[in-house]
Formats: C-alpha cells, structure tokens, sequence
C-alpha cells in the first residue's frame, strides 16, 4: 500500500480507540470511492468486518442504485470466497485493506476469481483502487465510476493498471479513428465491468468515434449501442472531450433534446455552449423569459449558453433570457411596466417581421387589435392613432415566426410563447426573445449586437450566433 489510500488507511490504524481506528477506516475508505465518483452517496454502518453486514452503503438517487461495500482485514482468498457465498447475491464490493499477497495459493485464486465474476462482485485492495483514480484523466474518471457502480471480478494492482492505461490509448484512438486500440481498451474493460456498464463505457467511446465522423457500422465493437444518447451519455462526453469543432457538436446533437441539456445540470463546462450553438435549430422550447437589461457599455460582449434555474440560460453583459421545454420550468417573471407603442413599432420594423395582434394599455381603456389574413397590425390607421399618443403603452404583441406560428411577447412579464402547445427551435425563440423582450425595453443596444445564424447539415459550418 504504497499510495495516499494505503497511507490513509495506515494512519487510521494508529487510533488508540477500537472505534476511532473503525470509523477512520471507514472514512478514509468513502473519500476514495467518492474521490473516484462524486456523485455517489455513502453511508456508514455499525458494523466492522461482518460476515453479512456491510461496512459502507452506496447510493446513487438518482438511478435508483444501490451497491454495498463490505470491509475485508485479511485478503485469504478461501476466506474471501467463503464470505462471497454469503453476500453473493447483493453483488457486493468487497475490499481488502491490505493488498493481495503475491504467493497466494493459486487454486484458492482461481476459485475466488470465477465466484466473483459468477457473482457480479468486485473484489479489489487499496493499490487498485488508487490505480483507477490516479490518472485523473477525463477518460479513466469514467472508467473509476463505472467500476465503482459495476465492476465485477477479482481486481488487482496490475490488473487495474492494465485496463487503465487501455482505456487512454483506446480514447485516443476513437478520436483519431483507430479501431484496433478502441478494440483492444473495450475488451480490457468488458472483463471487469458488468454489462450495463460496459454498454456505457463503450458508448462513449462510440459517440466519440461517430463524432469524428466514423460510421457507427464500423465501430470495433460488438454490441448493439445503436439510439439517442442518454442524459448520462451527453454528460459524459460534456465532461470527457475537448473540442470546438462545430461539426462534431452537430453529429453529438442530430436527436437531442432540451430536457436533456438542461438536466446535465451547471456544472456542464464549456462544451455546453458548443453544443448548444451547433445545434439551436433542433432544440425546441416552449417559451423564454428574460430579465435584467444590457449594460450601457459599448464594448463588444458576447453572451454564453449554461444551465441554470432549471432552464438553459442565454447570459449577457447584465442580462439573462431563460429557455424552457414547459412554461411552468420558467422562473417566476418580474413585474414590468412593458413599451411604449412608437418603440414597439420601430423596434418590429428593424427585425422585419409582421405583427399580428397587439394589446395597448391607455390610462383608462385597454385596446385590442388584431391582423386579418396577412395584414401587418403596424399598417392600421387605428394602430396609428394610437402610436400618436403619448400615453398608449403595448402590454403583449404576437409576432409571426417565420416557421408560420405566432410568438407572444409579454411585455409585462418578458415573456415570449407560443399559442397552447407550440413549440420553437431556438434559432427563432433566442433571437426573438433577446430582440423583442430585452432590445424593446432598453433601446441602448446597436442593432447588430445580435446576429442570429441557423444550424444547417451537413457540411455547412456555423458561425457563432451571438457576437
């Protein structure tokens, strides 16, 4: 025990107390699982070195998982495989705090192997634990959790070292197209691994493959990992890959939904926006809200996609437009006093599109008009009376999109949405929401601060949409 783990565990067993050695072993033993998978939940038993109680619980909410780790003093494979018997169908972690001894018996051994595999249980010890989490390497961060949640079979130091170092020479190669390094680090994993996770290991590999433009037909692997990615996926390759090529966000995202970037959660990174802006014209919202107002600075700012109050999130320099598959997933909206009817009709003239329905407050009366047909509101003689007046005030006005639904903007709430169901790829909802609720209200923004360029397949590349 050679690593920070064995040194942990070594210092916990210099407690005078019975049960500070315990709870120190304990602990030092939950921050290296949780060191190898953050988003895992650990809790501590009672009990120490128990035929059938386990020492440590994990739990993963949401997946529903449950994995119980059971603390082992003495790595003897005949006892190791006696209690296996016991725990066997919990598919259990077991783990030794002292590493396997090199002059074992070695029929004992391969009995102990074939049960734990047999069984969907890891047996493992400190040097092979600290051999998955040491590279700290996107890659081998999936690895170490997947084997934390899924691993199986009798795992040492060597063996953990083996699959680790295939796992970065395979990942490499998906990203160059190589098939027979990816071959080989998929098979190193497949023997540790129980089925569910090495499907996911291997889909990433997959998903990157394909990213790079290799037909999924000609991926060197046998399983069948053929469909959308999963929210677990998306976060992977979110966390794992560091590209900006534009074309290789546009394969990731050809069936991608907004629920599933929004679930990724904040913590996304970077590659967030990437593959948010190669994809805008396939993410469908049901509506945006924006708050705040731009800054009065003239220089230049970009806005940046993220996650956050359970909606995607569009910031600028002093503003945020919010963007949600369901109205209720929108935060609660400020109260506004909305735009002045002359600002609402300059500002629809510069997008170019045609209004067809406006609601005007005046101080003692509400006014409604509503476009016939193709006509454009701007053009009625009543609207125009009351651009004349000082006083009228446009609460909402639908716009018509150019996909053929009209978008309403709620001037009071910054609220863009459609008529009951209606959904809109953010091509059209982001500019239109950021133009009409943000630009209309505070006109101190040029006209080009917001450049909207659509997604397109298949080789066409897209410039960045806001600059």
């Amino acid at each position: 025990m050679n690593g920070k783990f064995g040194a942990a565990l070594r210092h916990a067993l210099e407690f005078d107390s019975p049960d500070q050695r315990i709870d120190s072993l304990k602990t030092s033993v939950g921050n290296i699982l949780r060191s190898g998978d953050p988003s895992v939940r650990i809790k501590k038993t009672e009990y120490f070195n128990h035929t059938f109680a386990p020492d440590l619980v994990l739990n993963w909410p949401d997946e529903k998982r449950e994995r119980l780790v059971f603390l082992r003093t003495n790595p003897n494979p005949e006892w190791l495989a006696a209690d296996l018997k016991i725990i066997a169908p919990s598919h259990p972690i077991m783990l030794t705090l002292d590493d396997f001894e090199a002059e074992l018996d070695s029929s004992a051994h391969e009995r102990l192997v074939l049960a734990a595999k047999e069984a969907r249980a890891l047996i493992t010890d400190p040097d092979a634990i600290e051999e998955f989490i040491s590279p700290r390497t996107p890659i081998t961060s999936v690895l170490t959790n997947a084997v934390i949640r899924g691993g199986l079979g009798l795992v040492d130091e060597q063996d953990a070292r083996g699959v680790t170092e295939w796992a970065i020479a395979g990942f490499s190669a998906a990203e160059n197209l190589e098939a027979e390094p990816i071959r080989s680090a998929l098979t190193a994993a497949e023997k540790i691994l129980d089925d569910e996770q090495a499907n996911r290991f291997s889909r990433l590999y997959q998903v990157v493959w394909e990213g790079q433009g290799g037909s999924p037909e000609n991926f060197p692997s046998p399983r069948t990992l053929a469909g959308p990615l999963t929210g677990r996926d998306l976060s992977l390759v979110l966390e794992t890959l560091i590209t900006d090529d534009v074309q290789f966000w546009r394969r990731i995202g050809r069936n991608i939904r907004l629920e599933q970037v929004v679930a990724i959660g904040a913590e996304s990174g970077p590659n967030l926006g990437h593959l948010v802006q190669a994809n805008l014209d396939r993410l469908l919202a049901r509506g945006a809200r924006v708050f705040g107002q731009n800054a009065t600075s003239s220089e230049e700012q970009r806005a940046d996609w993220g996650v956050e109050r359970g909606c995607l999130a569009l910031r600028g320099d002093g503003w945020t437009a919010y963007f949600a598959a369901k109205s209720n997933d929108l935060p609660p909206h400020e109260a506004r006093r909305g735009v002045s009817v002359s600002t609402l009709v300059d500002g629809v003239r510069q997008l170019g599109v045609r209004m067809t329905d406006v609601k005007v407050q005046q101080s003692n009366f509400a006014i409604s008009i509503e476009a016939v047909g193709d006509a454009d509101v701007v053009d009625s003689p009543d609207f125009g009376q009351l651009v004349a007046r000082g006083d009228s005030v446009a609460q909402a006005a639908a716009i018509a999109m150019s996909s053929g639904r009209n978008l309403i903007a709620d001037f009071t709430t910054g609220t863009a949405m459609g008529h009951t169901s209606a959904m809109f790829p953010l091509t059209e909802l982001a500019q239109a929401a950021v133009r009409l609720l943000l630009e209309l209200s505070y006109r101190n923004v040029p006209d080009a601060d917001v450049k909207l360029v659509s997604g397109r397949d298949p080789l066409a590349v897209q410039e960045p949409l806001w600059e």
